[in-house]
């Protein structure tokens, strides 16, 4: 079996649980067998294909913190909305992580009117606006030459050794 989760029991009763006791969850699947997990995360890999089918996309990469996720989800779509009347918005992310991943479809792909009202409600709320992917790889290298000048941290792993 795969190891989706560390630790030394299985969390799926327990992540159950607090799925079911969340206020503003209206329907979630859990898998609990191998073929469940394969179909979980074939949807899971494909749903930016998904997106992408709809139109070009104005993704966004940011995080916040976990306890304003819920009021950040709501109050984005109305900053979208108000942005590009009729913009459809899709969320997903790392939850646990305060990361979120936003695909917009309406806006022109140089319209940048929806992307700057999103990025300024990530900061309003206190969030970041490089989150996850969003890391500009040039950024990471010079802090770690910067941290790491002998490349003794990790080496290899993420940047090549070296860089």
């Amino acid at each position: 079996m795969v190891r989706e989760a560390e630790g030394e029991v299985d969390p799926t009763d327990a992540l159950a649980g607090a799925i079911a006791s969340a206020l503003s969850v209206a329907d979630a699947v859990i898998a609990s067998d191998e073929a469940g997990r394969e179909r979980l995360w074939r949807l899971r890999e494909r749903h930016t294909e998904a997106i992408n089918a709809e139109g070009i996309p104005h993704k966004l990469d940011v995080a916040l913190p976990v306890a304003r996720l819920a009021q950040f989800v709501d109050r984005a779509r109305a900053v979208v909305e108000a942005a590009s009347p009729g913009a459809r918005t899709y969320l997903y992310g790392h939850i646990c992580e305060g990361n979120l991943h936003l695909g917009i479809i309406g806006p022109a792909p140089e319209d940048e009117a929806v992307d700057d009202a999103v990025l300024g409600l990530v900061i309003e709320m206190g969030g970041t606006t490089s989150a996850e992917h969003g890391v500009d790889v040039a950024a990471m290298r010079a802090i770690k030459r910067a941290l790491d000048p002998a490349a003794m941290l990790n080496p290899g792993v993420i940047l090549a050794t070296g860089e």
